[in-house]
């Protein structure tokens, strides 16, 4: 009773904070294209892969604060952040391991070298430039080569349109939150720009839960980001264009890293650790159409680097553990690649790109005499060379045939593919959609490459050393679909089947004799699951929909299960929005989750398994002149105490008001 009078109560003061900043600028993609379909953008009816799209529209109806919040509705992804705003964040992409999802900025890979797996972490990336982000599920790796086995995430950023515009937001809430931004874009002739400036804080919440807490009571774990980026783009004449891209990110995050006391009492608070990281990524690309047209070549460069500090001292009264960690990485990627109007049914794209990644760590871990210390430093190269025919029959058939040749540095060549046809009724507005692919990731460089030196009061005591040896992870898969529409387009539903099956899967094992460590190819595991929607857009002021995840998985490896954890068997998404009246919405979303087991955090049993959770986020907006918005919104409005990782809880309930300036 207690939370229903709660949500009962925030839902009447909704129309009093009279939220704003609802009506978007007008997104610069238009959204019946998928700019991730490869080296061209494809109309999404002609797209046979599962894709989802979240534009800048449902950034500000929804109000998401980052990219973590938008792509926790997004089906088939199970997102976990270890605690509060700002912690280690990961994704999980139908059951793929959280490094086996590619994801991009402006179609540039950010995943990071530095890190053990060479994921990306995805927490500290604000949405305030971001036009659209695009999520395509399944094996990618015929278009985007390594780590794109279980899917990609493309953070598409925001280009000046015809009319300069600049914005300028506040927000201030409960938990100490502060956010400011401040953006501002346009075109003069034939230059486009968009700059944007944000600071993000919070003092956040204890990510340890109670159970788990020691004399000193609860902290409050904070949160700052500070990011700044800017786009470009010229059209130099009739044939060629141009386009830059800067971003720099930095974060400071309270975290609650593992300790114990001079007598080895477990600690699982830690007052003084933190996480310092650092993103500075730049870009820039020529792009031409010649041939009337028909052919469109494009030439593009990336380079983003990483420095990352973990920082530990001892606590009074507490841990005795000390850190002092530093990780650097680097990652550069050229490519040139080309669009060809061979036939009016066929559009043949290929190209040709180079990486480069380097990473290196540095300093030490002293858990009470028992210290780690990092010592890496490696890099690699790879080469590739791809192509794909997408093929249109009229307005019914199409179909996508893509090749990707990679060329590793120190691995054997690996060539994937995928085949992905589709049909559209147009008279019973019905869409039947199938994909077959495979999908492979080379190691990590601390995979194959890291080193860590353990001693215990000066005498040797293990050491993780990596394994060059490493085979690349190899996936196959396949789905089929189907999409209906009813009530003349007020409503849609569909179905997609995807099943898996993920070989050669690294894991670290250990030798109980001397403590040693390395990393192995050992496991295969199985996937298979389903999602579905049922979509109703009654009116065009009303819209709700709701998502449905089943998923299963099976390994042949009993002994090596780490890497079946966090994969919830059912997950449910529910959003809706309204617009009462022009210039005022009221958007709600709801998570329903149903974890696996997980890795107890406190190390009593082997697995744990926890409760279901739902979350309920609600927000509201309203316009007061053309120049004046309000925002309002309710996170965790239940105010539910759940784990998205066991041992580390999110925040409680918070509300938030803000106001924003157009001019």
């Amino acid at each position: 009773m207690k939370n229903a009078s709660r949500a009962v109560f925030a839902a009447l003061l909704l129309p009093v904070f009279a939220a704003g900043a609802a009506q978007a600028d007008e997104t610069n993609v238009a959204p019946e294209v998928l700019v991730s379909a490869g080296i061209e953008p494809l109309p999404t009816k002609q797209v046979a892969s599962s894709f989802t799209i979240v534009t800048a529209a449902d950034i500000e109806t929804f109000q998401y604060r980052d990219v973590v919040d938008a792509l926790k509705t997004v089906p088939g992804l199970h997102v976990v952040q270890s605690g509060s705003r700002g912690s280690q964040t990961s994704i999980f992409t139908r059951g793929a391991s959280s490094n086996q999802t590619l994801v991009m900025v402006n179609g540039l890979p950010i995943n990071d070298p530095a890190s053990p797996g060479g994921a990306a972490n995805l927490a500290n990336i604000p949405l305030d430039n971001v036009d659209r982000i695009e999520v395509v599920r399944g094996p990618q790796s015929a278009l985007y080569g390594s780590q794109a086995m279980g899917g990609v995430v493309n953070i598409i950023t925001k280009t000046g349109n015809e009319s300069p515009v600049t914005t300028l937001r506040i927000e201030g809430g409960t938990l100490g939150t502060l956010n400011t931004h401040a953006n501002t874009g346009g075109k003069a002739d034939n230059v486009d720009y968009f700059l944007s400036l944000s600071r993000e804080a919070t003092d956040g919440s204890d990510v340890t839960p109670v159970r788990l807490r020691d004399a000193r009571g609860k902290e409050k774990d904070g949160n700052e980001v500070v990011s700044a980026s800017g786009r470009i783009g010229a059209k130099l004449n009739a044939h060629l264009s141009v386009s830059a891209f800067v971003q720099y990110t930095a974060s400071d995050t309270d975290i609650d890293d593992d300790g114990a006391t001079a007598g080895f009492v477990p600690v699982f608070q830690n007052f003084d650790s933190t996480y310092e990281s650092k993103r500075l990524q730049t870009s820039g690309e020529i792009s031409g159409r010649f041939l009337d047209g028909r052919w469109r070549p494009r030439l593009s460069v990336g380079v983003t680097q990483y420095k990352s500090d973990l920082t530990d001292n001892p606590d009074p009264g507490g841990s005795i553990y000390l850190a002092n960690v530093e990780y650097k990485g680097r990652a550069l990627q050229t490519r040139f690649e080309n669009a060809l109007d061979v036939h009016p049914q066929h559009l043949l794209t290929f190209g040709g790109s180079y990486t480069r990644d380097d990473y290196s760590s540095n300093g030490l871990r002293d858990f009470g005499g028992f210290v780690v210390t990092s010592a890496s430093d490696a890099d690699t190269d790879a080469f590739a060379v791809y192509m794909a025919d997408h093929m249109n029959f009229g307005e019914r058939f199409f179909a996508t045939v893509s090749l990707h040749h990679d060329m590793p540095d120190d691995l054997k060549n690996h060539t994937s593919y995928t085949i992905a046809p589709g049909y559209d009724l147009p008279e019973t507005d019905t869409r039947l959609t199938a994909s077959y692919g495979t999908g492979f990731k080379t190691p990590s460089l601390y995979q194959r490459f890291g080193s860590e030196f353990s001693a215990f009061l000066g005498f040797p005591a293990g050491q993780y050393t990596g394994n060059p040896n490493l085979k690349p992870e190899k996936s196959r898969g396949w789905e089929v679909g189907i999409e209906q529409g009813f009530a003349g387009g007020k409503a849609r539903a569909g179905a997609t089947w995807f099943e898996n099956r993920v070989k050669d899967a690294i894991e670290i094992i250990f030798d109980p004799l001397t403590g040693d460590s390395t990393a192995a190819n050992l496991q295969r595991f199985d996937v298979k699951g389903l999602e579905s929607f049922i979509e109703i857009n009654p009116t065009e002021r009303l819209t709700a929909r709701i998502d449905y995840t089943w998923m299963s998985l099976d390994t042949n490896t009993t002994a090596v299960v780490g890497a079946l954890t966090r994969r919830p068997r059912h997950e449910i998404g529910f959003t809706t929005s309204w617009l009462p009246f022009d210039g005022t919405v009221f958007s709600a979303n709801v998570q329903w989750v149903d974890p696996d087991r997980d890795i107890p955090r406190d190390g009593f049993g082997f697995y744990i398994y926890q409760a279901p959770y739902t979350v309920v986020n609600v927000a509201a907006s309203h316009r007061l002149t053309e120049s004046m918005q309000l925002t309002a919104r309710i996170n965790n409005l239940l105010d539910k105490t759940y784990e998205p990782a066991h041992g580390l809880e999110a925040p409680g309930i918070e509300a938030l008001a803000g106001i924003a300036f157009s001019f």
